[in-house]
């Protein structure tokens, strides 16, 4: 049952995009074909306490319409209003909540100008069509309040019937044009009142819309319209738990080119480094990520209708990811398990089934401050360019392996290379990565082996690294070549009471001692680690490919730890 709800609950949320879309537009659409075969069959009674009269009844008493001014020039087909509001009655919405008929959504519109241009009465008066030039809607401000009550409002509506729905009464509705300008559209939560998304100066521009059974069957057509352009210039909503603020810049679709871009993608943190960790009561990361110049290309449009996400490439310009996480803070109790980045894809509130994803240019950190040294430890990959093919989370896709090609420079000192195949809906979440590192020295590696290890290495060059691991939920196994030379450490500790740590000769020289500080060693074989890992199902997949790898990497120097779970 559990399954069913999460099921159903995504499939609201997937769905709410096709309420944004249909309802604003559709909605003045009919309301201003009413108005036009209104004025045709009620010359003589027309007022605007009747017209407001009469779309109240035909939308069931919820909304009211009001207006400050309305012109209609039958001769030319003109009409226009000034101030136009849409409201929803908060009377007949309790009534709603005591015959538990509560809307899924409600909504309220503002509309300071609204033009039709070049509507041809006759048609609309004998044979029930709307036929006109431009529809053309001027600042529109659309609050949407979502009840979380009732039944989903477009599974009320079979998707075959949603032209039907628009029309009602008509045969048909065809405008050469739609122009929508500054529209400002806000989105929240009813009953909490807090805000879920707030989209700012949005421009859509349809040509050649057509509303009935033939236009619904037109494949060439989005939105019932032959060309749709769409720019958002800010999107903007926080994160559940209010850490974040999720932002979009700069949005635009074409859907004759079959395209979508997004200039600029920023996940924010509201808290800097140490207030965040102070925020939250157990570890976590904390996540600052911009993507830049993100662009679609061969979108299918009508899949997109549909709430589902079809393309042939996403090419990602130059980005920046960086992870911050204090080892200070205590760790939580939650069990990871389906919780590796091929398996929570499905959590993703829509359908994707993306052909290729390339990756360009980008730089990626991970910071650690050590819970014993205090010190924050760097990981850093610059030049990082990489492509994803079949990245999906379409279950009845008939290619089930995800695969990802990424190189980068490590430290800005020494290329590296990874392999990434997952196997996607595998039952214990198969993976394999491998990969390889070239040379660089060991004090190169000493920013981050010294507040992480904590060691620092005063002599040695590493000359390759190079692994093939598989994994799955629950471990990981494989093989780890580490090649070097004349490698010798210091080890680092923290005196109790101490600030910062030193060194300590007499364990420096041990683990000198004991290390075996070359492979190969003389003429002897290259040593070639077989690693076996079980998973600590509280950590990451790329916290047990690390441990994984280092384990391997402690092997081959010669410091042993049997029976190791990636737990520390």
């Amino acid at each position: 049952m559990e399954l069913n709800s999460e099921a159903k609950v995504k499939e609201n949320k997937r769905n709410r995009g096709k309420i944004v879309l249909i309802s604003i537009l559709f909605f003045v659409l009919a309301i201003i074909g009413f108005g036009f075969l209104y004025w045709n069959t009620h010359k003589n009674k027309i007022i605007k306490t009747e017209l407001e009269k009469a779309i109240v009844k035909n939308n069931k008493g919820f909304y009211k319409i009001s207006y400050d001014d309305m012109k209609i020039d039958e001769t030319a087909g003109y009409l226009s209003a000034r101030n136009m509001k849409v409201r929803f009655d908060s009377t007949r919405y309790q009534t709603s909540e005591l015959e538990n008929k509560v809307p899924s959504m409600v909504f309220n519109i503002d509309i300071p100008e609204i033009n039709v241009i070049g509507v041809r009465t006759s048609r609309a008066l004998l044979d029930k069509e709307i036929v006109g030039r431009k529809l053309e809607i001027k600042n529109p401000i659309i609050d949407l309040q979502y009840t979380y009550k009732g039944k989903d409002a477009i599974r009320n509506v079979p998707t075959q019937e949603i032209y039907r729905q628009i029309l009602g009464d008509m045969d048909m509705i065809q405008i050469d044009s739609v122009l929508i300008t500054g529209a400002q559209i806000r989105t929240s939560n009813r009953n909490s009142g807090k805000l879920i998304i707030d989209v700012k100066d949005v421009d859509f521009s349809l040509k050649d819309v057509k509303v009935d059974s033939a236009a619904y069957m037109d494949r060439s057509r989005f939105l019932f319209a032959k060309d749709v352009k769409v720019n958002v210039a800010k999107i903007a909503w926080p994160s559940p738990n209010r850490l974040y603020d999720y932002i979009a810049k700069n949005i635009s679709l074409n859907s004759a080119a079959g395209t979508l871009s997004v200039n600029q993608i920023f996940i924010s943190p509201r808290l800097g480094e140490n207030a965040f960790v102070n925020a939250i009561p157990t570890q976590d990361d904390r996540f600052n990520f911009s993507f830049n110049n993100v662009v679609f290309s061969g979108v299918n449009m009508q899949k997109l209708s549909d709430e589902y996400l079809k393309a042939e490439t996403m090419t990602i310009g130059r980005s920046v990811f960086k992870i911050y996480r204090d080892l200070a803070r205590p760790r939580d109790k939650k069990n990871r398990v389906g919780y590796y980045p091929q398996q929570v894809l499905d959590d993703v509130p829509m359908i994707f089934n993306i052909g290729k994803v390339n990756v360009r240019n980008s730089f990626v950190e991970y910071k650690e401050r050590n819970h014993i040294t205090r010190q924050s430890g760097l990981v850093q990959f610059y030049s990082v360019n990489g492509s994803i093919t079949n990245f999906t989370n379409d279950k009845h896709s008939p290619n089930k392996v995800m695969k990802a090609f990424i190189n980068s420079s490590f430290l800005n000192k020494t290329s590296l290379k990874t392999n990434w195949t997952f196997y996607l809906f595998h039952p214990k979440g198969r993976f394999d990565v491998s990969g390889n590192m070239g040379a660089i020295e060991g004090k190169d590696v000493n920013p981050l082996a010294e507040p992480m290890g904590p060691a620092s290495i005063k002599e040695g060059r590493f000359n390759g690294l190079t692994f093939d691991l598989h994994g799955n939920d629950y471990s990981m196994n494989g093989t780890v070549k580490l090649l070097y030379d004349d490698l010798k450490v210091a080890i680092l500790e923290k005196d109790k009471g101490a600030t910062e740590t030193d060194k300590k000769f007499l364990t420096s020289l041990l683990a000198n001692f004991v290390i075996k500080n070359s492979n190969p060693k003389g003429d002897n074989d290259v040593r070639v680690q077989q690693v076996n890992l079980s998973r600590n199902t509280n950590r990451s997949l790329f916290y047990l490919c690390w441990k994984t790898i280092f384990k391997g990497i402690r092997g081959t120097v010669g410091i042993k730890q049997p029976g190791e779970v990636a737990s520390k």
